[in-house]
């Protein structure tokens, strides 16, 4: 009779437990729901997206986003990122291989192969990279700091593990990264609207970024190009991705006959991180031997 009350009381804590947690996901759902409606899109069809069983609220997007998203070198060498040595031939093989589709991004974009390829090697592995988190739910997870009730439940649920939670400057980066989240969830959704997709199904990195490219929602909204003729600009296509980041490398300012400074700046326009830059140009001047 005592463990079957004891075990009542458990399924009774247990239970309250996974009410008081849904009740907070759909307070911050709806928290998001309010602002996306304020950026202009319908809220039947938000509340249809966030609704749905697909999309959870989990505070390990944040902490991988906020503590461990910058590239990171390698132990050996420290300025650049680890890079399996394979990637040099396999780099100048997929030059050979896609020469047709080079030659004409060459000529739209003046814009080589060479780092192009290097881009493709480290954002996606030319490609083959799994995409295994749902950008949808990361973008929806990054944004609901912006409610001050779920931030105040990270900090006290993550706190003791993740100390800076409670740092005002951590806090502020986590809000300005939140706002931008935002952004890209309503981009996403105006991106999966114009390639007629399940914004649900579409799968990238923690970090929200999308296809062979990595290329978030907004910039490939503005970036994007068809690098196939097929009158489709799809992030998820490999020559589309490959017209793309020439068209993006061009308007940061890339040439190839530029000095060392302007495009390692334009590469740091693609990912603000020295360590990339340098992993970036140490593979292309390696695929141009």
């Amino acid at each position: 009779m005592k463990k079957t009350i004891i075990s009542c009381l458990f399924l009774i804590f247990f239970l309250s437990v996974i009410t008081i947690a849904g009740a907070r996901d759909n307070s911050s759902k709806q928290y998001i729901e309010d602002l996306l409606v304020a950026k202009g899109l319908e809220r039947d069809h938000v509340q249809q997206l966030l609704r749905d069983p697909r999309v959870s609220i989990d505070a390990e997007i944040i902490m991988k986003n906020l503590f461990y998203s910058s590239p990171k070198g390698s132990t050996m060498q420290p300025e650049y990122m680890e890079i399996d040595p394979k990637f040099f031939d396999k780099g100048k093989k997929y030059i050979e291989d896609n020469e047709s589709i080079f030659s004409s991004i060459q000529s739209r974009f003046a814009i080589s192969a060479e780092v192009i390829t290097a881009i493709l090697i480290v954002e996606s592995r030319l490609g083959t990279y799994p995409e295994k988190y749902n950008v949808f739910t990361a973008y929806t997870n990054l944004a609901v700091i912006l409610d001050p009730a779920y931030l105040d439940t990270v900090q006290r649920t993550h706190g003791k593990d993740f100390p800076k939670l409670n740092d005002p400057a951590t806090i502020e980066r986590a809000q300005k990264k939140a706002r931008w989240a935002l952004n890209e969830l309503y981009q996403l959704i105006i991106l999966a609207d114009e390639l007629g997709l399940d914004p649900l199904a579409i799968t990238g990195s923690f970090a929200g970024a999308l296809g062979p490219g990595q290329f978030i929602p907004s910039s490939f909204i503005e970036y994007g190009r068809d690098g196939d003729g097929d009158g489709r600009k799809d992030p998820f296509n490999m020559a589309d991705a490959m017209a793309s980041i020439a068209h993006y490398l061009k308007r940061a300012g890339w040439e190839e006959g530029a000095s060392i400074e302007k495009k390692r700046k334009a590469v740091w326009y693609y990912n603000h991180s020295e360590v990339y830059v340098n992993t970036i140009m140490m593979l292309y001047e390696r695929l141009k031997a």
